[in-house]
């Protein structure tokens, strides 16, 4: 059995889309959790209707704790040999369960992941090439992170090894830190480059209200997943190719919050040069960053208005 849990919260308008795709399923032996965490809106009824609707339709009410604590009370009530999250404002390919539990089967791997495809995302096709990508998470991870495949959703999880990373509570993008955690301790994972599930970009999602200044969490989350990998028995080689892409993805948030903000001493534009700083013999020592890369960064790190006044230079005369 898959258990397949849905935070539900503020999301009317998506909910039945949701959920009539999972019950649709070619596969189905399903359970699955509906938790709605005190939506305010009329998704507490519809969950409640959709149960009458379904019997493998379980419905859990709680009072609002968040997405994390969401996923987690449903992955603790759960029953199923493996678990599947989905987010409440998306859905899913009538057959991507039964997709990821044969690629499971086929390949001996503990997870599967299928990428996903928006209307509103300017999606790599690589994402979208129909290849079966099969490794150790040694392998795998610098492909989720250039795919942008990192988040909770869409992965067929093994329940012993979900049961192991639940989710840190009142964490805002807890996926970067959860999936990275979750991939250190499995053994195999195939990932299907198909996108099978379909991804909705809400301008009310917490995401989207904090796209343009990044919260201080995600330093941290970065920080704490350098450490991850530095203790894992990678290669040297692949535990440099992990320190170069997240410090990438931790400037890349750094040059949107800049371009947002004019305060340089913005709590995430502070942790962010902390852990630039923390970390700077994994760069500075690194062959897989570029010499220009590394002064930007030592830039960044020891003189943020001069960094500044050049990158919001460069990025105007890019636009321009």
């Amino acid at each position: 059995m898959v258990s397949v849990i849905v935070p539900v919260y503020g999301v009317e308008e998506y909910l039945d889309r949701c959920v009539q795709s999972i019950c649709n399923q070619t596969y189905s032996d399903l359970e699955i959790i509906l938790v709605d965490d005190g939506s305010k809106d009329s998704c507490p009824e519809m969950c409640d209707e959709w149960s009458r609707k379904d019997k493998r339709i379980k419905v859990i009410h709680q009072e609002n704790g968040g997405l994390s604590n969401a996923r987690n009370t449903g992955l603790y009530a759960s029953n199923g040999e493996f678990i599947l999250y989905v987010d409440s404002d998306d859905y899913i390919r009538e057959d991507m369960v039964e997709a990821l539990l044969d690629a499971i089967n086929s390949y001996s791997a503990d997870v599967a992941v299928s990428t996903y495809y928006s209307l509103n995302d300017d999606y790599s096709l690589k994402r979208l090439s129909g290849e079966t990508v099969v490794g150790t998470p040694e392998e795998i991870l610098p492909i989720v992170y250039n795919n942008s495949i990192f988040h909770a959703w869409g992965k067929l999880i093994k329940r012993e090894y979900a049961l192991k990373c639940p989710f840190v509570d009142k964490l805002i993008y807890e996926d970067y830190e959860n999936t990275p955690r979750l991939f250190t301790k499995v053994n195999k994972i195939v990932i299907l480059m198909d996108g099978r599930y379909q991804y909705t970009i809400r301008s009310n999602s917490i995401m989207q209200s904090s796209i343009n200044v990044t919260k201080v969490d995600l330093a941290r989350i970065i920080d704490s997943t350098l450490e991850l990998y530095e203790n894992q028995n990678f290669t040297v080689y692949s535990k440099a190719e992990l320190y170069a892409l997240l410090i990438k993805l931790l400037v890349h948030h750094y040059h949107i919050t800049i371009r947002s903000i004019s305060n340089d001493n913005d709590a995430f534009l502070l942790e962010s040069r902390s852990v630039l700083k923390k970390h700077k013999n994994k760069w500075i020592s690194s062959d897989l960053i570029s010499k220009g890369r590394k002064i930007a960064y030592f830039s960044l790190c020891f003189f943020p208005p001069i960094y500044r006044k050049l990158y919001l230079l460069s990025h105007k005369e890019k636009q321009e």
